[in-house]
């Protein structure tokens, strides 16, 4: 282990400390509870904030599509901190709820679940704010129909069928970078309201309303905007007839805390790989021939990813794992990577006959203690880095920023979800090379290629999806939240390579990590 390691190491570990505080003094009391939301989610998590003193009214808060009650933990500890009980529920196939999920199934379970609290005393309409995030601004905005409130606050609206009437209190929260059907959405239910109602009789005649546009925001990243969180702070307040009741300033030291700890974990990772690959005595081994010309490789991906997503839009492979939007995105990366793989397996083999004296294939071999080659010893450390990577990752972001420790409903779709997407994982390492036989590409190319490679994937995806094949939907949508993943498998993958000489090391990393996130994030439809 290099010094430079374990100096990063050290860091790392001072920042998981350090944001652990942080998480540790930004929480207040709460606890979790199961209730019923009727038949479409019989036994939904949900997660209670208490406020330090007396309750001055309550808040349910639902997440988007995709999300989770945890994404929504730090605006709930914000309205928890000015003296409100905040529900923050899993919508059905989100999070530790494996109820099945559609979008019906989840305006259902609002409404039960709503209905629920309030049989139980939880709640009283009169004293209760709806808060939502786009699926879930669209459904509080629609609950208006049934369950009128004191107050509704919709940040980011998803398309919605319109209500029969605009909910009472009603604050809207348009990012000025968000989708242009969000923005319509936010544009029409504006119009229907009118103009702008802000006076202290507005909110006691339940009429008042306003369209907050937060600048230099996108979808989510609205949700930690400090200027639009003390709005709908001081929105709810009003609607409670708290008006004169000052309102503390939006915390995010749990929140910083959490991104602390990340930063943290990813400092530890080169020392963690260095240790995982020394415990195997797996030693480095010399570059292997270089990869086929880039333009092959994007020319083939691109040939055998477009068949593949036209094929599954009518039989997708892997519909039986009920994944929402994760069974077709995978269905189309086996399709395609099975053959890119054995063709990039033959090719390495051919290669590997032709140069037998010069270098071994870091595809096929990789070598152990001297005298040795055993390719499986680099497989484990891939085996073993990956499943640290996620263990670690998976129970910190819990903490406070996602919920990404699967429940067991989702582990069970790990291993398929593995198998699925190992081919592909496969091809891209030997695409790119080994990261130390630079002369080729270089190291900016290298990686220029490689965003090629992930970019074709996600625009077949979205040409899949604007053809209308509805189950893209999330594959599309996430695009951040896929690239932050495609860095980490980069970052993670090229690691091992460095330290195992073996492409197999790096495609079974890669592979754990995207099938821990397509398992831990996309809906159980």
């Amino acid at each position: 282990m290099k010094r430079t390691e374990i100096a990063l190491a050290a860091i790392g570990i001072i920042l998981l400390a350090w944001g652990g505080a942080w998480i540790h003094s930004g929480r207040g009391p709460m606890r979790d509870v199961t209730l019923d939301g009727g038949p479409a989610c019989p036994a939904a998590p949900v997660r209670i904030l208490e406020p330090a003193g007396p309750a001055r009214g309550s808040v349910v808060v639902f997440h988007g599509l995709g999300a989770n009650r945890i994404i929504m933990l730090t605006i709930g500890q914000q309205f928890a901190a000015a003296g409100f009980r905040v529900f923050l529920p899993d919508g059905p196939g989100h999070g530790n709820d494996s109820a099945p999920f559609s979008f019906a199934a989840y305006e259902s379970c609002a409404g039960g679940l709503l209905a629920t609290l309030q049989r139980l005393g939880e709640i009283t309409p009169q004293h209760t704010v709806l808060l939502g995030h786009s699926l879930g601004a669209a459904l509080v905005v629609r609950l208006a129909d049934d369950f009128p409130t004191a107050a509704t606050i919709a940040v980011a609206t998803a398309p919605l069928i319109p209500p029969r009437r605009i909910p009472a209190n009603l604050l809207l929260v348009a990012p000025q970078f968000d989708m242009p059907a969000v923005l319509n959405t936010e544009a029409h239910l504006a119009s229907a309201a009118g103009a702008e109602r802000t006076a202290p009789e507005d909110f006691l005649e339940l009429r008042a309303f306003r369209l907050l546009p937060v600048p230099r925001r996108s979808h989510t990243s609205a949700l930690f905007d400090s200027t639009a969180a003390r709005i709908m702070l001081r929105w709810a307040v009003d609607a409670v007839g708290a008006s004169i009741v000052p309102i503390p300033a939006p915390g995010y030291r749990a929140f910083t805390g959490g991104w602390l700890g990340i930063l943290g974990i990813l400092l530890l990772f080169p020392a963690i790989a260095s240790a995982v690959v020394c415990l195997f005595g797996v030693h480095e081994v010399q570059p292997g021939p270089p990869p086929p010309q880039p333009r092959l490789s994007v020319l083939s991906w691109t040939a055998l990813m477009v068949p593949a997503a036209i094929l599954c839009a009518r039989w997708t492979l892997l519909a039986p794992l009920h994944i929402y939007s994760a069974d077709y995105l995978c269905s189309v990366l086996l399709l395609a990577g099975i053959p890119l793989a054995f063709g990039y397996a033959m090719q390495a083999r051919r290669r590997r006959r032709s140069l037998p004296a010069r270098a071994d294939d870091s595809l096929l071999r990789s070598r152990s203690s001297p005298g040795s080659s055993s390719p499986l010893a680099a497989i484990m450390c891939g085996v073993i880095v990956g499943l640290l990577a996620i263990l670690a990752a998976g129970g910190w972001l819990n903490l406070q920023l996602a919920e990404l420790w699967p429940a067991a409903a989702r582990w069970g779709r790990f291993p398929f979800l593995f198998v699925a997407l190992f081919p592909i994982c496969f091809s891209e390492e030997y695409a790119l090379g080994d990261p130390g036989a630079l002369a080729a590409l270089g190291r900016v190319g290298r990686f220029a290629l490689f965003l090629l490679l992930r970019a074709i994937v996600w625009l077949v995806m979205l040409g899949a999806w604007y053809s209308g094949v509805s189950s893209a939907l999330l594959a599309t949508i996430f695009l951040l939240f896929l690239a932050a993943l495609s860095l980490g498998q980069r970052f993670g993958a090229d690691a091992l390579r460095h330290r195992t000489g073996s492409a197999l090391a790096g495609a079974v990393f890669n592979a754990i990590l995207g099938a821990w996130f397509l398992a831990a994030v996309f809906p159980l439809a």
